[in-house]
């Protein structure tokens, strides 16, 4: 949402008002009536909960573009310059949120009537993603194999009726299921590596073969078109013997989709998180250097197609764990991310090396950090291990097949050690008890990173000045490539050690450092158990809340049925259609958007103004007032009885408030005509303001 306004002063007073006057009474005034409301119904209510956790990511946007605000101001000080292009993204962000907030005000409202669902779809958030999916199929499969050996339904009538009624809100139900399961799953395939592309995508249409094949045993219609789920066009009588052996087949072949896209997102995990050159550092050098690039620029796509990706895997990762505190931590960084889309890459086209443009560089780097280590906590060591070694192993052989010095492959397999080593560190920082062999894994971690700093330095001896150089000592010593070859194979040995140590069932490699190429031994080709779940184990799946009484009113409502994915069009990937949908901020077209932001950069004329130094204690007292009601309105302890991390957000804002509302007031102060009405009026506030504060502080005394 664009808001028109004119000068840097008429932003920051906006965002003022934004934030006192309609953010936090209107989070005091939620708050409140969640608390009512818990005290009226103290059972557990999905609705309730659904509305709290917006609630709560409007809660954590907020307080970050609140610490953005003061980073801002605090270089308005030092610099004495206020970039307005800054101002304006946090001001859209902050408004967004105010109308969310608006919107679970309302909801809120409703729920003390008669209604207990969410009639407002501007804050539903979608919380079924294709592990979800997947087990809602296993239950309803599970269902229905119950369903169709019962033999009561011959007692009467209505128990026929009532069995036949079962029978449709089956059918319906693996519809469902199937069809947004297979979306989710052509639509991670669209972002996963080309080389696990054609895999998922055979998966996918094995699975919905044998879909249509279970349902041509259970209802009329031509399945390849739209049919209808309803008690005339069942097939009856059924063969349950024959419909059960369709259930099994079905179960195993969605049991190796599961398999297949857990590979699949573990390769692009590794891939997004291990790189030569961050994505928005290489977008930005690439403007740096006066490219006459459009929107349509190659590396303006790449750098998309990363966010994407990210979005994919958090969005994965969400709907796999249920821990409150880390879903929200990724659901908050992905609606960084998807707030900064619009406004990043017309920053750096414009101005690359402005202040607006490393502004929001660095917050999108710190939420890409974020949501790594979130996603790495998530994910099973076990699992993640073992998937680095196997990208590992291929290309080291392709290096040594091929016997002569390749930077793109070489930086592959350094890189690939090293997104495993952070991954370890992350675990070893944030959950070290979670690790298994602990005391033999911290050896072998320390020896992964004194290698990889060994062959970053013979790289960049070999490397010519087009190639790729890390960022390590500088040295004159001469290197072959044999000598990177030995260092190359002890980097994979350590990290091969440190897979058999967490996944010892497997069959060990076998190396020969003496010959130029392995001699390995045979391994399993099926995958091994653990990797079929790709997180950790002691993490309870989020599919409970999702039992099958909340999806039976969806079912029953859809009669005519039919697949978005098409037999003979699902490996292509054109046909999905766009189930991007928003985590919070709801954005225009990207296209579109960028467009009116880069017309209105280029008119942008940022003027410096002189800094004056003067203090207003009553903004003083306000801001700290709104950073503490963002650490304790969510921390009730009536509240679903949640628990809330006290570190996530006090050690944030644990700042110098006096300096920086001190910056805040001079970039509000900036001279203007003093005889104006508004100018009149906002002193008259102030004033009055100020002449009450006096007043309390001298009753107390």
């Amino acid at each position: 949402m664009e808001i028109p306004v004119k000068t840097q002063r008429d932003i920051i007073k906006i965002i003022w008002r934004l934030i006192f006057k309609e953010i936090q009474p209107l989070f005091r005034e939620i708050v409140e009536k969640f608390e009512l409301l818990h005290k009226f119904d103290e059972k557990e209510n999905d609705v309730v909960d659904k509305i709290w956790n917006v609630y709560k990511l409007c809660n954590d946007q907020i307080r970050k573009c609140i610490l953005i605000l003061i980073e801002i101001f605090n270089h308005k000080k030092e610099h004495n310059y206020c970039n307005k292009e800054s101002l304006q993204c946090i001001l859209e962000r902050l408004s967004c949120c105010h109308q969310k907030l608006q919107s679970i005000d309302s909801c809120v409202d409703t729920l003390f009537g008669s209604s207990h669902s969410i009639t407002d779809d501007s804050i539903n958030i979608n919380t079924m993603y294709f592990v979800n999916w997947i087990d809602q199929t296993f239950d309803i499969l599970n269902n229905l194999s119950n369903t169709v050996y019962e033999t009561d339904y011959k007692i009467s009538e209505d128990h026929y009726e009532h069995w036949k009624d079962n029978l449709v809100i089956c059918v319906s139900g693996i519809h469902t299921c199937i069809d947004e399961m297979l979306l989710s799953a052509m639509t991670l395939c669209k972002y996963c590596l080309p080389m696990d592309q054609h895999i998922v995508k055979a998966r996918c249409q094995v699975v919905l073969r044998e879909t249509k094949a279970l349902l041509s045993d259970l209802i009329k219609g031509d399945l390849d078109a739209v049919f209808h789920a309803s008690k005339e066009n069942l097939i009856l009588p059924i063969k349950p013997s024959n419909i059960n052996v369709l259930i099994d087949v079905l179960k195993d072949v969605l049991y190796v989709l599961e398999t297949n896209t857990n590979t699949a997102l573990l390769a692009l995990v590794i891939h997004c998180f291990s790189y030569n050159i961050c994505p928005v550092d290489k977008l930005r050098d690439h403007f740096v250097n006066e490219c006459s690039c459009n929107e349509e620029c190659d590396l303006v796509k790449d750098f998309d197609v990363y966010n994407e990706r990210l979005m994919q895997i958090g969005s994965f990762a969400i709907s796999c764990s249920s821990d409150e505190n880390r879903v929200l931590s990724l659901r908050s960084g992905l609606a960084s991310i998807e707030g900064l889309d619009s406004h990043l890459v017309p920053a750096v086209m414009v101005a690359p090396l402005s202040y607006n443009s490393s502004l929001l560089v660095n917050i999108w780097k710190r939420e890409v950090a974020d949501i790594r280590d979130q996603v790495f906590l998530i994910v099973d060591p076990t699992a993640f291990a073992q998937r680095a070694k196997q990208m590992m192993h291929s290309t080291l052989l392709e290096i040594i097949k091929d016997k002569v010095y390749n930077n793109t492959k070489v930086c592959c397999v350094i890189n690939t050690g090293c997104v495993l080593s952070d991954f370890f560190h992350v675990y070893r920082t944030s959950e070290p008890d979670a690790l298994t062999h602990h005391d033999k894994l911290l050896p072998l971690i320390s020896d992964l990173d004194k290698v990889i700093p060994e062959c970053k330095i013979v790289s960049n001896i070999l490397a010519t000045h087009d190639d790729f150089k890390y960022k390590t000592r500088i040295t004159d010593s001469k290197a072959t490539f044999e000598q990177l070859i030995k260092r190359l194979k002890l980097l994979y040995t350590i990290v091969n050690k440190i897979n058999c140590l967490l996944s010892p069932e497997e069959d060990i490699f076998e190396e020969s450092i003496k010959n130029e190429t392995f001699s390995v031994a045979k391994t399993m080709n099926k995958n091994t158990m653990y990797l079929t779940k790709m997180f950790r184990t002691n993490v309870k799946s989020s599919t409970a809340k999702f039992p099958l009484a909340i999806l039976t009113k969806n079912f029953k409502a859809n009669k005519e049925l039919s697949f978005s994915l098409k037999l003979d069009e699902i490996c292509d990937i054109s046909v999905i259609k766009g189930r991007n949908t928003s985590i919070l901020y709801s954005p225009l077209r990207k296209g579109s958007l960028r467009k009116a932001l880069l017309s209105r950069c280029m008119k942008v004329e940022n003027v410096a103004h002189p800094n004056e130094d003067e203090e207003d204690e009553m903004l003083s007292l306000q801001i700290t007032d709104v950073l503490n009601d963002l650490n304790n309105l969510t921390k009730s302890s009536r509240m679903m009885n949640a628990t809330y991390n006290d570190n996530d957000l006090t050690n944030d804002l644990k700042l110098s408030v006096n300096e920086t509302v001190t910056n805040i007031t001079d970039a509000m102060d900036e001279p203007s005509n003093i005889g104006t009405l508004e100018r009149i009026n906002d002193l008259k506030l102030v004033t009055s303001r100020l002449s009450d504060l006096k007043s309390a502080q001298e009753t107390s005394l």
